[in-house]
This record gives C-alpha cells, structure tokens and sequence, in this order.
C-alpha cells in the first residue's frame, strides 16, 4: 500500500465519551515492572492447561491512573481464566501522548494494541495496523454483532485494520438552549414550534427583552472553532466536500456555495444586526457552558443527539434543553478506534482480549473505574460514585477509558438508561453514504493549506453573522476555488466512488 499522510486530530465531541477523567494525570506509565512480552502456562478454570499471553495497551486519558498496578491485576484475575490472556496497560496524558504517538506507530516500542484518536489511517499508511479481518471474524464476534455496518469505520478498501469504540455515531446540529430560562419566561410553547435555524430569532427577541443581562446567542466553543462545526451534512473528514442531508446521496459538493449554508450565515447576520449576539463574537473566548455557568449565555449551536440534554445540563450545571435542526445521521468514520499493531507477536490474544473487553461488563467496569470499595462505591441507584472523602481531584484511579460506552456500569453524572437509549439510536439512525469512509489528504495537501488560511479569513466572521454573505460569501467561495477546492473536492468524490465501488 502506498504510503500516506494524514493528520492525527483530536476530535473532543466522540473521543471525550470515552474519557470521563477526574483532573489531570502523571507522566505515562508501564503500570507494571515487566519490560518485555512473555508467555507462561497457568491453570484456568476454562481448561486443566493454557497459554497465558501477555499483551501491552497503549492510549491516551485524562483520568487518574495512580492506583494502575492493582486494577491490573483484578483485571488479570479475570482475563487469564476466561481468555488466556494477560494485559499491560500504558496510559498516558493527552499532551504526553500526541508527542509519543509517532514513536508508537515506529515499531521500536512494544505495543500490541494501540488507541487512535483522530483517525487509524497514520497506522494503515506506515503499514504499523495489523490486518483483522480473519482474526475479528474467529475471535471478535461479540464486536460484530453490537458493531454491524458500523464496524466500516475501521476499514480500508474492505480490509479491516481497527476497531471503532462503540459510542453515539448518529447526531446532527441542535440548537442548545437554557431550559430553566424557558420555563421562567413561559415560552415553552414559542420553542417546541421552531423547526429551523431561522425559526429560533422569535424566542431570541423574547430572551433580549425579557433577560437583558443574559446574551440570547453565544458561540459553543468560543474562538476554538467555527459555528456549524456541527453541521447537518457528513464533512467527509473536512468541510472540502460534503454530502448534504447526512450523506443521503454520495453527490461530493461544495458547501461553501449551498443553499443551505448561506441560509445559515444569513439567519446568524440577521441575529447580529438585531442584537441577539455580541459585538465581538468574533473573538468570543469563553464557550458555552462558561458562560451559561456564570448566567451570561442562553443559548449556542452544537453536536445534537439523544443524550445532548442530559450531558450539557451535566457540563453546564443547568438544565438545557435541545432542538435538533434536522434528523440524526451516522457519519463518515469514529474519530477513535484501536488498532493491532503489524509487529505484534500476539495478535490473537490482543483480538481476544479487546473482544473480551468490548463485552464484559465486569472488566470493562475495572478498567474505567477500578476497584468497588477502594476507587469507586455504588450510590442508592447502582450508579457510580467516589468513594467517601475523595473526590475528582484525590482519586487514585479513575481512567474513563474503554472501547464500548455499554460495557461499564453508569456514573452518577450519567443518564442511567444511557446503554439502552445508546444502542437505540445507532441502530434506528439513518447512515451516510460514506458510513466508514476515510479521506486520504495526502495528494491535496498543499491545496487543503491554502484552503485552511482562506477559511480563516472568512468562515468565523459568516458563520457568527459579523460579515454579511450578500457580498463576504461570493468573495469567499471565489478566493476557496482559486486556493484549490475544486481540486479537493474531485479527489474526494473520486475517492468515495472507489469505496463505494462505483
């Protein structure tokens, strides 16, 4: 396979569902003082006489992992009776762990199985990701059956080199909005009519008047990134080329030059003139759950799925309610998978064991959690909580990692019947086209550059409605095709017929 380059980008909305951290961590650890993989024989409860192998897992978190040895070895406790196998695991802090990666993917350290947050194609294209598809069809069906079309995010041209998480793969734009605020003004009535973008200016007007003190409309991430981050298309991996409507067709267009999307930059220019947005939204820092925390905020746009109310009421420590502006749909590819590495010695075990943790509710607990009584207790509810007289910050363990949001008993801050309403949603969602499509940006790079310092001098000022696209949005689209988009997008479109055969 030809060598290609594509860049690791973290992606908060579906990586921190998998990372319920508690403050942060210590430098990267081995966990254990083994420093090699080895094999030894042990008896197991499924047999007189196995094999037990020892893998190493490697990921990023930002939880606490001070207490790592022990929960490792209630972890082996299990994993070597039921399936052989022994594991290590090597977690590292974020910062720590984007710094490494390179060396991970090298093969001079001895890794089995790798975490990738931002995309498996680094591992495939330096040829570091080990080919799954016999191992996971002979060791992997749990996976299978819970994954199903959705196990595409982990394939190259019907190969499969990773193992998408099992999170929330449906979502579309949703206007977020302060509940409490909706009720104190009595205009519950006013918001269960909006049905668009545009629709959603009368219950501003009302916030102006009524809340003076409080913005109507903020950006959801401050200066950090554009305002329909959360679109109602399937980006392909950028905004260079998208499939409308959630990727009900395979038609690769520009967005930039949609109906739809100077709709939405006319709607937010409208919201600017009369008020309902800051003067400097441009420069916003603060995001939305900032700002709603200290009563500055009522409402933003964002990702919008099922559990969208019950985490931001969570994050913003108010009660939000959403409105979703078109129905969900099932993207492109999971940001985070986990791959074999092609270096392995192990990889059967590794298959085995990241089928087992997919699955097993007891290990997949310990892992995130640790130990009942010495790291987490269970409240009056079966829900998860710290232990008395510690907290986030004075946890000894509490690592939020795992490879399915279902395989884990539920923290206090989580909505209890999340699994059920989780697997509910995948499997009712509509799919993209391009669900388990990856863009490779290693031909059109240069062209993405120019692209990327384009979008910087408009996109932020149209899509807070600061520059007004009667006349910004043809300049734009105008300085987007000569920078190259065109060219993006027929390599793209290109790209997708290939996956889909076409």
């Amino acid at each position: 396979m030809k060598k290609k380059l594509i860049s690791v980008l973290l992606s908060g909305a579906m990586a921190m569902g998998l990372l319920a951290g508690c403050g942060s961590s210590t430098e990267g650890t081995t966990g254990t003082n083994s420093t090699a993989t080895v094999t030894e024989t042990k008896t197991s409860d499924k047999a007189d006489s196995q094999e037990v192998e020892k893998i190493k897992v490697y990921l990023p978190t930002s939880g606490k992992f001070d207490d790592l040895d022990n929960v490792m070895a209630a972890v082996n406790e299990i994993t070597t009776k039921e399936i052989g196998v022994e594991v290590e695991f090597h977690p590292y802090e974020f910062g720590q762990w984007f710094q490494q990666y390179s060396l991970f993917l090298s093969g001079t350290e001895d890794v089995d199985i790798l975490a990738n947050y931002g995309g498996y194609l680094n591992a495939v294209s330096q040829g570091a990701a080990y080919d799954l598809t016999d191992l996971i069809q002979q060791y992997g069906q749990d996976i299978i059956a819970m994954e199903g079309d959705f196990l595409k995010s982990g394939e190259v041209n019907g190969t499969q080199y990773a193992i998408p998480i099992y999170a929330s793969y449906a979502w579309t734009m949703g206007i977020l909005y302060r509940q409490d605020v909706v009720d104190e003004l009595g205009i519950q009535d006013l918001v269960d009519n909006v049905k668009t973008l545009e629709d959603w200016g009368e219950v501003l007007a009302v916030v102006k008047e009524k809340k003076p003190e409080m913005t109507p409309y903020v950006r959801n991430n401050g200066s950090t990134a554009t305002n329909f981050q959360y679109g109602t298309w399937d980006d392909l991996g950028n905004n260079y080329g998208v499939l409308m409507d959630g990727g009900k067709t395979s038609d690769v267009v520009n967005l930039f030059e949609t109906d739809e999307y100077a709709k939405l930059c006319s709607v937010m220019h409208d919201w600017y003139l009369a008020g309902y947005t800051s003067k400097d939204i441009q420069t916003q820092t603060d995001g939305f759950p900032t700002l709603t925390r200290n009563d500055a905020a009522f409402s933003t746009l964002g990702q919008a799925d099922f559990n969208t109310s019950f985490y931001q009421s969570t994050t913003c420590g108010k009660d939000i309610g959403t409105v979703m502006i078109s129905t969900p749909a099932a993207r492109t590819y999971n940001n985070v998978t986990y791959t074999i590495m092609s270096n392995s010695k192990h990889a059967e075990a590794a298959m085995k064991f990241l089928n087992f943790w997919f699955s097993n509710e007891e290990v997949g607990t310990l892992i995130a959690y640790g130990i009942e009584g010495t790291h987490y207790k269970l409240d009056a509810n079966g829900m998860g909580d710290y232990v008395d007289g510690q907290d986030s910050a004075s946890c000894t363990y509490h690592l939020g990692s795992g490879i399915s949001n279902t395989n884990r008993i539920r923290w206090n801050t989580e909505d209890p019947d999340y699994s059920k309403l989780l697997i509910d949603s995948n499997n009712s969602a509509q799919k993209s086209a391009a669900l388990g499509f990856a863009f490779d940006t290693s031909s059109v790079e240069n062209e993405i550059t120019q692209l990327d310092n384009v979008c910087s001098k408009y996109q932020i000022g149209l899509e807070c409605g600061a520059l007004d696209p009667e006349t910004a949005l043809a300049e734009f689209n105008e300085e987007l095709k000569s920078a190259g988009i065109e060219t993006v997008i027929a390599e793209k479109q290109r790209q997708l017929n290939e996956f889909l055969g076409k």
